[in-house]
């Protein structure tokens, strides 16, 4: 048995903005590119850190240092990984072995080391935690994992869930500007994953490509969709609804507009994955926080972060997933508006938790201090 190659589906439209190279180019001429540049970045780290440490200086606090620190362990890590990828089209045979399953296991190792190392390094320099709701131990079976996607990390953080805590096998639907990254393009590439890009004239060549990728899913394998399509913006959210208007669907434009905290679903594709995937059981992810850091300016105000990545996954039994068109779209709007609630209680815990705080900063010491009995700390 071999793997089937990742392609890119779509023919485009205006939501591609930067087309991606062919890729030939990609594999010669990007890769290397980036990888001496990656090399020169940590090659100047040394003034890097001293650049940002005056920086910080001025500016207070050690946000420079932090990204700066980030930036340069990525870039080695993109080096090693590199290299790794290189490594193995060797040892392959050229490539005449790299899509067979033991060559894959190798590329799952490398990418759940690239992620680890990844994680551990934000959690140091940026305090990111995942802390999951009510979490279940892992469950044996194929799964079908659609997720809300609320900006910068939340791919990542998830696909690293799946992978090092329970143990599973992402098959990923991204978009197709990821392969711009080196090191996502080559080593998913390799892997049963999609890369697609946005556009209704490929549509039909999308929902294939989904269909095909949910295929002959194993216990170990989670196929993993997002079906916002976007990431969460609030001007994003009002096109959406005005979309759905525009194509007649006046019902979900409805339950769209009473969901405050995400995109509504694009049901196509999820509809594709079950019909192609009957035996999976499907899973809901809903998470927090990265919701309001969609910039980089964003994050850079809020690290390090106080309070951590909080995520809830509702797994249903296959049995339990309506069969008709209709009631499926219903039924994922139902959980849509699930994970929509989910997520504004959350935030509004967060800031009452940040209100009480500031209460208590500003409130003035209830000790009276003419009581001999009072001491100071």
């Amino acid at each position: 048995m071999t793997w089937g190659r990742s392609r890119v589906v779509g023919s485009g439209g205006a939501t591609d903005m930067i087309r991606v190279p062919p890729r030939l180019v990609r594999r010669i001429v990007l890769a290397p590119v980036v990888l001496c540049c990656c090399i020169l970045l940590v090659v100047a780290s040394p003034i890097l850190f001293l650049l940002a440490a005056i920086v910080d200086l001025f500016a207070g606090g050690r946000r420079s240092l932090r990204f700066v620190a980030f930036g340069v362990t990525y870039c080695a890590y993109e080096v090693a990984g590199l290299l790794a990828v290189f490594w193995l089209w060797i040892v392959s045979g050229a490539g005449a072995r790299i899509r067979t399953p033991a060559f894959a296991e190798r590329h799952y190792r490398l990418m759940a080391w690239w992620l680890r190392g990844l994680q551990t390094v934000a959690t140091r320099l940026f305090h990111i935690e995942v802390h999951i709701e009510e979490r279940r131990p892992p469950e044996p079976g194929p799964i079908l994992v659609f997720s809300r996607h609320g900006g910068a990390g939340n791919s990542l953080l998830l696909v690293a869930t799946l992978l090092l805590d329970y143990g599973r096998r992402p098959r990923i639907i991204m978009l197709e500007k990821l392969q711009w990254e080196p090191l996502f393009d080559t080593l998913l590439n390799r892997l049963p994953n999609r890369f697609i890009r946005h556009g209704a004239s490929g549509r039909e060549a999308q929902l294939e490509a989904i269909g095909a990728l949910a295929s002959g899913l194993g216990d170990r394998d989670a196929f993993v969709l997002f079906p916002e399509g976007h990431d969460f913006k609030p001007q994003l959210r009002e096109r959406a609804i005005a979309h759905l208007r525009k194509r007649g669907h006046h019902d979900s434009a409805a339950r769209a507009e009473r969901m405050a905290n995400v995109l509504p679903p694009r049901h196509g594709g999820v509809m594709a994955a079950i019909r192609n995937a009957p035996g999976s059981d499907i899973v809901f992810v809903a998470h927090t926080l990265f919701e309001d850091v969609g910039s980089i300016g964003q994050l850079w105000q809020r690290i390090p972060l106080k309070e951590p990545v909080l995520a809830r996954f509702w797994r249903i039994p296959v049995a339990e997933v309506p069969e008709g068109t209709e009631e499926q779209i219903a039924w994922l709007y139902g959980w849509w508006s699930r994970i929509d609630a989910w997520i504004s209680d959350k935030v509004t815990e967060a800031d009452e938790v940040l209100d009480d705080l500031s209460e208590e900063i500003a409130a003035p010491p209830t000790s009276d201090l003419s009581d001999p009995s009072t001491t100071l700390p």
